[in-house]
């Protein structure tokens, strides 16, 4: 078994040229000497010492363990599979144990780079067979790593100052059904949206530049659509156009977007990749939607994978505008509380990187209005709704409009069942999709 001896509790490490990363693990070895392996496997070590890892290199290259906090108790059955022989890793026993380790990785070995980042704290924790689970839980950054990073142009301030709405959180929708409308007929169910009164629409992250509803025709009659309902309304509409698709194409899309009057992109960003969205939010003229399709999978485990509130807080590094953090009351696997948290994410003290736009999105209708009030105790975020604004049985200028009812009362403290009283489209609202949350 390699010498981990060096990887283990250095007696002070210069906190700027470090990350550190924060795991939960189980696993039948020593936990400590787990720590140490965990450290080595990352960086300058494997499972047997090589000739060149000198001590020196170590010591400059090397992962430190700076923090190894056991959890008592046995955890009992192995929460993930492994093949291998536990004798091979020094396990004495089958007993599993748990812990929370803090693992210290220098910049030098990945630099400002996102890929390269995730590849040094989490490229093969995962497939390690004597971690019966791990899960990657946060990343503290040190300023100058994050200098070095533009994050969110727009943000809050900047979605705002398009739609021109303060003190009230924005009213959004998701064109649904997902697939299979053409550009005429999506337009329309926008146009609808926005007459009832619409902040923010999005396109499903299904559709994006396709055959039977290119994006150039989709911007040419949406944007068409919502200038036509802003004369008719007064307000303005921001929609977010799906421009998700091969790296090397995302910038012209966005230029495709541009140029035909669309005022925000979106991307499907743990599909597309973190470092498509950088290079994007570098790239943009207009606010990033940031959709999280496929996040689950790396994030609904408690026993393998990444923390949803840490990858939010990758999101925004690299530059999201507006990030899904899952739903209140929602349909979602999110409790309401990792909702929150995926929020405070958006909110943070970030130095040098501008705060993000929550969204709150699976599951809502007007209905759901004062949980979300309730939940994050601001106003800054998006309520997005699909089903709860396009299947109101009145039609989706209705649906809008009665998600507008619902915080018209919210914030001025009347409860949503009084003020449908007087309020149709809320009323009929609540009698199709059932009792407020």
């Amino acid at each position: 078994m390699s010498d981990y001896s060096l990887y283990r509790f250095p007696e002070a490490i210069a906190t700027d040229e470090y990350i550190t990363a924060t795991y939960y693990l189980e696993t039948p070895m020593d936990i400590y000497q787990a720590a140490q392996a965990l450290a080595a496997e990352q960086s300058t070590g494997t499972w047997r010492r090589v000739g060149k890892e000198t001590d020196k290199l170590r010591d400059k290259f090397g992962a430190k363990v700076v923090g190894v906090y056991p959890i008592p108790g046995e955890v009992g059955k192995r929460s993930l599979p492994t093949s291998i022989s536990m004798s091979e890793f020094g396990a004495e026993s089958t007993e599993i144990k748990a812990a929370i380790l803090q693992i210290a990785f220098p910049t030098i070995d990945f630099g400002a780079k996102l890929a390269n980042l995730l590849s040094a704290v989490a490229g093969n924790v995962f497939e390690m067979g004597a971690f019966t689970a791990v899960k990657l839980m946060d990343l503290s950054f040190p300023k100058p790593f994050l200098e070095q990073f533009s994050g969110p142009k727009f943000g809050i301030r900047g979605t705002r100052r398009i739609v021109q709405v303060e003190n009230r959180p924005l009213v959004g929708a998701i064109i649904k059904p997902c697939v299979g409308l053409e550009a005429d007929s999506l337009a329309e169910l926008a146009y609808q949206g926005a007459k009832g009164g619409l902040d923010f629409i999005k396109d499903d992250e299904l559709i994006a530049d396709t055959e039977y509803n290119s994006l150039e025709e989709r911007v040419k009659k949406v944007t068409a659509a919502l200038k036509r309902a802003e004369e008719e309304t007064g307000e303005k509409t921001l929609y977010a156009f799906n421009i998700t698709d091969r790296v090397d194409k995302i910038c012209q899309l966005h230029d495709v977007v541009v140029e035909n009057g669309g005022k925000c992109v979106m991307l499907n960003v743990p599909t597309a990749g973190l470092s498509a969205l950088r290079v994007l939010a570098e790239h943009t003229q207009v606010p990033i939607h940031c959709h999280r399709d496929f996040a689950a999978a790396f994030t609904r485990s408690p026993y393998l994978g990444i923390n949803s509130t840490l990858l939010t807080k990758l999101f925004r590094l690299a530059g999201a505008d507006q990030i899904h953090i899952g739903a209140v009351k929602g349909k979602l696997c999110e409790t309401d509380d990792e909702a929150l948290s995926d929020s405070r994410a958006c909110l943070m003290n970030f130095p040098s990187i501008s705060q993000a736009l929550p969204v709150s999105s699976g599951g809502q209708w007007a209905g759901k209005a004062l949980a979300n009030y309730q939940k994050f105790g601001h106003v800054d975020f998006i309520h997005l709704s699909g089903a709860g604004i396009y299947s109101h049985p009145d039609g989706a200028e209705a649906g809008a409009r009665s998600v507008r009812q619902a915080w018209e009362a919210v914030l001025s403290g009347i409860s949503l069942e009084e003020y449908a009283k007087e309020h149709a489209e809320l009323q009929s609202a609540i009698n199709y999709f059932g009792s407020p949350a």
